[in-house]
């Protein structure tokens, strides 16, 4: 059986981005810092990052498992876009109509979602990366 882990895996590379499974907060914040620019190293302006944070599973029953949890979808902008509305329009836009179609769709082959919600984010990171903050809980 696949992990969610791979599953997202999978999903993310289907669609170009690069997948990333780390804790955000692991060592410490200098140890962070260098494991994200190691990973964006040569990355080039409209490059899109999947970074799933550690998944939490709660067992239900031996039928399923409940599993919740974060990821960001962040794509490297451009530093001249300076306003908001170019911002949303290039990098999150686009990102949010993925992860509501075409991400969402084939989650629900393998799981039944019961919270799907976003936010959007904007100068992540070091590297300039626009996009999306995302919740889940899923059922499978």
């Amino acid at each position: 059986m696949m992990t969610l882990e791979n599953k997202f895996k999978t999903l993310t590379e289907t669609l170009g981005w690069t997948f990333i499974n780390a804790r955000r907060d692991y060592q410490n914040l200098a140890s962070v810092a260098d494991f994200i620019a190691d990973a964006m190293e040569g990355v080039g302006v409209g490059e899109t990052f999947l970074f799933l944070d550690p998944v939490i599973r709660a067992k239900k029953t031996s039928e399923y498992i409940d599993y919740s949890g974060n990821f960001m979808v962040l794509t490297k902008s451009d530093l001249d876009e300076t306003t908001y509305a170019d911002r949303k329009t290039k990098y999150i836009d686009p990102v949010i109509d993925i992860l509501y179609g075409t991400f969402y769709n084939k989650l629900r082959c393998d799981f039944s979602i019961s919270d799907w919600r976003s936010i959007e984010v904007i100068n992540v990171f070091d590297f300039n990366g626009d996009g999306v903050s995302m919740k889940f809980t899923l059922k499978g």
